[in-house]
């Protein structure tokens, strides 16, 4: 037993659960056993009777007539502070069936949200396949099953830990209740469902960063995705958070090899340049409000308008008339959120304490547009080692970071093997192959040396995912010295910890929640633990005209996804695609997926997401909901 301090059961039959916990707890735990039914009723059992005794004895509280979905009613204010509450193979009574006894569970939930502590636990044994969670084996099909993960969500509760009820466990426990009778019921292959609170959904409010680039002092709101992701400090040196460890191990390995000097943070998020020289699809671009332009784009109309941040005037995305302009030749100069760190290598370069030999090290935060998976990130950490060298031995000087960087991976996680790819060949694919991410995809314009930094952990399956988390390359160091060349090794951290502590979704390194770092104290890198264990998912589909004449901006598409639903959508995919034989028109049906890795998510919280979804694409992409 866990070591709380008050613990509450509820549904008790004949109370044999309730005493075998007693006699296991020490004198500091305060149990309240309780079940539905009256006093004089339960006694009729000769084995109820006697157990009732027996945890009087022992002082315990026993409650009789207790209505486990209105736990409110029953305790005062100050004493609604369970540690732990139990319920065992709950049941609506009779032969009630699976509706009912989904209506009971989800009013037992939003009962215990009343009267848990914030870091509460409430346990829940189902028998065999009644929870529909794939920890049932086998398992029901989900419309048949009580659906207990979805349940629970309703009241704010994650599933966070299953294991088998073992009747072993619990000594002197008998299961009856069948039917609401004194005959008992089989447990075999029962399972016990611990939940726990999750993260309420942040209410973003409008943010403005303020930054000083080319001598001009300018401000710009961070779009609602990245707002609970600005300063977030994850490589400072108070941090825990797994790529801040990963960055301080390569930068000491690498210390060893090469003289190592860091780059400080000073360098702004924005960055400036033309269309014509950053991909559109990937960059946030703004006109940020400035001495000169104080209310830039009052309306804000470009495809990111509207939906991050309505009313609030102060940034907008390039709009299509913008781009047009800059197809036609015109070199439109704007900002843009830096995409990588790559941007700032001509900086660097131009610095004076910029030596010939010593690897630079910058690492910050980009931001980037980019559809939707679980290992696509559109913000991440990157961190960047610069060297200048003699030209003809860049060569040399990659193969020294590669060989360093694969020894630093392999150290953390021995079944994991490092490679370099050239850009030139096609990157290998597998049913789990990670798409190459456009933020460590090398530029194809440059001509320059060109490599993929990849992982693959070695398993026995034949199909083991490749990663791409990197670029090396080398190029011209420029007109600063025509005599040096410059070697660039970009490694994305985000992916890395994701690869080493086994994190499948990249919004995890994200969370607020204290349950992840708690894992990384000290700057342990391990096998990451979920707290939140098969988290219930939504399908809704949408499909739509696409405007004539148009291109339709799926990456746009993507975007606003993200925003409306929180980052909750995990997936989109195109369903169908059909065009008018008479006009020529162009529809499209995409599903979305929705699924939190962290909180608790609802039908109807969905239902809302996907109404304010319809609205927005409507309005931002023009399109003609069908």
């Amino acid at each position: 037993m866990r070591p709380t301090r008050r613990l509450l059961l509820v549904g008790e039959g004949n109370f044999s659960f309730s005493a075998s916990l007693c006699d296991a707890s020490n004198g500091e735990t305060c149990i309240i056993a309780t079940c539905y039914e009256s006093e004089e009723r339960v006694s009729r059992q000769a084995l109820a009777k006697t157990n009732i005794q027996h945890l009087r004895g022992k002082g315990v509280e026993v409650g009789f007539c207790v209505d486990c979905t209105k736990l409110k009613d029953y305790f005062l204010p100050a004493k609604r502070n369970f540690d732990c509450i139990y319920f065992n193979f709950p049941h609506y009574g009779r032969k009630a069936g699976v509706t009912k006894n989904r209506e009971l569970l989800m009013k037992f939930f939003c009962s215990c949200a009343d009267v848990l502590t914030e870091k509460g636990e409430v346990h829940v044994a189902l028998c065999k396949g009644q929870g529909g969670t794939p920890a049932d084996q086998p398992m029901r099909e989900w419309h048949n099953s009580w659906q207990v993960v979805a349940l629970a969500a309703g009241a704010g509760f994650i599933l966070s830990d299953v294991h088998p009820f073992n009747l072993e466990d619990v000594h002197g426990y008998k299961c009856t209740g069948y039917r609401s009778q004194d005959k008992s019921f089989s447990v075999e292959g029962a399972l016990n469902h611990i939940f726990t609170r999750g993260l309420p959904f942040p209410h973003p409010r409008p943010v403005i960063c303020q930054t000083e680039l080319e001598g001009k002092r300018l401000s710009f709101q961070v779009p609602e995705i990245f707002v609970d992701k600005i300063n977030r400090r994850f490589l400072d040196t108070n941090s825990d958070h797994p790529v801040r460890t990963i960055n301080e191990k390569l930068i000491a390995q690498l210390s060893q090899t090469f003289p190592l000097q860091r780059v400080d943070h000073s360098l702004s998020l924005l960055h400036q340049g033309c269309l014509s020289a950053v991909p559109q699809s990937n960059a946030f671009w703004i006109i940020p409000n400035t001495e000169e332009n104080p209310n830039s784009d009052p309306i804000g109309k470009g495809t990111a308008r509207g939906f991050l941040f309505p009313g609030v005037n102060f940034c907008r995305d390039i709009d299509q008339d913008d781009r047009m302009k800059a197809q036609e030749g015109d070199q439109l100069s704007e900002h843009y959120r830096r995409s990588s760190l790559l941007v700032h290598v001509q900086d660097v370069i131009r610095r004076l304490n910029f030596l010939p030999g010593t690897l630079h090290v910058l690492s910050g935060p980009v931001f980037r547009k980019c559809l939707i998976s679980p290992r696509t990130l559109p913000v991440f950490h990157e961190t960047l080692f610069m060297c200048a060298v003699d030209k003809g031995t860049e060569g040399r000087c990659i193969q020294m970071l590669m060989d360093n960087i694969k020894y630093t991976l392999s150290s953390l996680l021995p079944s994991l093997s490092c490679f370099t790819l050239n850009s030139t060949v096609e990157e290998p694919k597998s049913s789990e192959t990670v798409e190459l991410n456009d933020s460590v995809r090398p530029d194809p314009q440059l001509d320059k040396t060109q490599y993929f930094i990849c992982v693959k952990t070695d398993t026995s399956d034949s199909k083991a995912s490749v990663s791409c988390i990197g670029a090396i390359s080398a190029a011209p160091c420029g007109p600063i010295n025509r005599e040096l060349g410059i070697v660039c090794a970009s490694v994305n951290l985000d992916l890395v910890a994701m690869q080493i502590c086994g994190i499948s979704d990249w919004r995890m390194l994200w969370t607020v929640d204290e349950r992840f770092l708690n894992q990384f104290i000290g700057g342990e890198l391990g096998p990451f633990k979920s707290f939140s264990l098969y988290p219930p998912s939504y399908v809704h589909d949408v499909s739509f005209w696409v405007p004539e004449c148009e291109q339709f901006d799926e990456v746009a598409f993507h975007t606003i996804a993200r925003c409306v639903s929180q980052e909750t959508v995990v997936s989109i995919q195109l369903l169908d695609s059909f065009q008018h034989p008479q006009t020529g028109q162009i529809s499209l049906c995409y599903r979305l997926t929705f699924q939190s890795c962290d909180k608790a998510l609802t039908r109807q919280q969905v239902a809302e997401m996907q109404l304010q979804f319809r609205k927005e694409i409507q309005q931002c992409l023009h399109i003609t909901l069908r």
